[in-house]
């Protein structure tokens, strides 16, 4: 997406991102400091070039800035903002900036493949839920969901993807807009890892705004995999923002209402995309947090030796309680879990259903299981025996150097409610093989955070982001969906982090709805439903 330097319009209707600038900085690339004499040898925008130096009456104000006294004959324009007209130049003097990908929006997920080179890019190192396996059983599994796959070329094999999903009316609750303002549906149903709905009036005001003011809806990511990224073959994040200049205008073109992107991970790639929606409108907000563990040690065992001590007896006393449970512990991978997937979906359900599932169901989970078996992804299963029947299971997916826990399932009536079986399930089984297979890091997701943190694990926000067409609504949305994202942080147990110390760190907080650090204590007792 190209921007220009020093300059944004406000009524442009395919706004570029902006370059957001100290209040210090003279110079739209850096921010030298004023010379202290005339003779001093001045700092070009991208380096130190010599220059004439300013005579008496001039003072230096920067390259956008105007002077303190206006020339009488402007000379052609050499600085870094160049000409006004009739080209854009970049901020290193006169030379062309990059031309934006060419951006194919609306694909089906096999257009989009083929416009790919044959498979999805993978240098960005994405998480499994946005491949294509998981997507093809997503959209036969999930009812409603129309497939809209946007994929940019730059040229030179720089390829990037993004899915997205089309829902007319009345999607599952987490592919719902309203949901991510406080709303809820008058069945009950609650989004995946719900906390809250902010006020008593939320529901009669969103209502009041009508179905068609956010219906057809455009989700942007894996809606059964709550993940808002997308993959691309180069590190280029600004890549990601060539992907919005196309959809935002196509969805608009073709009647949708509202855009989201409502599982926006932490990642520099997700920060381009959430400032990118920003530009046209939108309003990102806190959603909650994930678990992430880096494994920086040669060994489980010398892991284990780097935690203190208190918490080393912990963790000892949690295997101590699962091997006195009764129950026989395997590890099942690939194609063993085929005869498996039917009690696995089971007992997912139920502790979804324990705990306030959101929008997956059996149904749900049976079709992406056996998609992944099928598609021969890295997917593995620890399972808990009691009596020869499976009592509990953890859903593991290797993805590259990465381990994404993804489900969790447990037969309370079976184990009891504090049998210790999830511990040494989704926690410690996983981490010892691990260290064993050389994974670099474990994604545990949300749930059970004092456990996961007393591991190591450390928490990353996660965001939402919404963009309506609808100008005039656009405030009241914004309002909607900050006050939810606070009332989620509030019940979450989030505390406020110590405020950014610098002008770029302050405007980065306030864009992208606050601290990056805050952590959250547990939502759920043994387990979410997210992970």
């Amino acid at each position: 997406m190209s921007t220009a330097c020093c300059s944004a319009t406000t009524e442009d209707p395919a706004p570029a991102l902006v370059v957001l600038e100290e209040p210090a900085s003279s110079g739209c690339c850096s921010a030298p400091e004023a010379p202290a004499a005339a003779e001093q040898e001045q700092s070009s925008c991208c380096g130190t070039a010599e220059q004439p130096a300013p005579t008496k009456t001039e003072e230096s104000s920067g390259c956008c800035g105007p002077a303190a006294t206006p020339e009488p004959e402007p000379a052609p324009a050499t600085g870094c903002c160049g000409p006004a007209e009739p080209e854009p130049v970049s901020c290193c003097g006169s030379a062309e900036q990059e031309a934006p990908a060419d951006v194919r929006t609306g694909l089906s997920l096999d257009d989009a493949v083929t416009a790919l080179g044959g498979s999805v890019p993978q240098v960005t190192d994405p998480a499994p839920y946005i491949l294509p396996q998981w997507l093809e059983a997503t959209e036969a599994s999930l009812e409603g969901a129309k497939p809209w796959y946007t994929v940019a070329d730059r040229g030179e094999g720089e390829l990037a993807f993004l899915p997205g999903f089309l829902f007319d009316a009345d999607p599952v609750v987490d592919a719902d807009p309203r949901t991510y303002l406080g709303w809820q549906p008058k069945n009950g149903a609650a989004a995946c890892c719900s906390s809250t709905c902010c006020c008593g009036s939320t529901n009669e005001t969103v209502e009041a705004f009508g179905t068609e003011a956010f219906f057809p809806a455009l989700l942007l990511g894996s809606p059964l995999g709550y993940r808002s990224e997308a993959s691309a073959s180069v590190e280029d994040p600004l890549l990601v923002a060539d992907l919005i200049d196309r959809i935002v205008p196509a969805a608009a073109e073709s009647g949708v209402r509202s855009i989201i992107a409502p599982w926006l991970h932490d990642s520099p790639y997700n920060e381009v995309l959430a400032l990118a929606l920003q530009a046209y409108g939108g309003t990102v907000a806190f959603h909650g947090e994930n678990n992430l563990l880096e494994l920086q040690h040669d060994s489980y065992d010398a892991y284990l030796a780097s935690l203190p001590a208190r918490k080393r007896r912990r963790v000892k006393e949690d295997r101590d309680r699962a091997a006195n449970s009764g129950t026989r512990i395997e590890r099942k991978d690939r194609e063993e879990l085929r005869p498996l997937v039917g009690r696995i979906s089971e007992l997912i359900t139920q502790n979804r259903q324990k705990y306030g599932g959101g929008g997956e169901d059996e149904a749900h989970i049976g079709a992406l299981l056996r998609a992944l078996v099928e598609g021969d992804a890295d997917v593995r299963a620890y399972l808990a025996y009691k009596d020869d029947e499976v009592a509990a299971v953890s859903v593991t997916v290797r993805q590259g150097k990465r381990l994404f826990v993804k489900w969790a399932g447990f037969d309370y009536e079976s184990l009891g409610e504090r049998s210790g079986i999830y511990f040494e399930l989704v926690l410690d089984r996983p981490l010892r093989d691990a260290y064993a297979e050389g994974v670099t890091s474990i994604e545990a997701g949300p749930g059970a955070d004092e456990a996961k943190r007393l591991r190591g694990f450390k928490p990353r926000q996660i965001r939402s982001a919404i963009l309506v067409t609808d100008t005039e609504l656009r405030p009241e949305v914004a309002k909607l969906h900050a006050a939810f994202g606070q009332a989620r942080r509030d019940a979450l147990g989030a505390t406020t982090a110590e405020a950014p110390t610098t002008a770029i760190g302050r405007l980065k907080a306030k864009l992208l709805g606050g601290s990056a650090y805050a952590p959250i204590e547990p939502l759920q007792p043994e387990g979410g439903c997210c992970g």
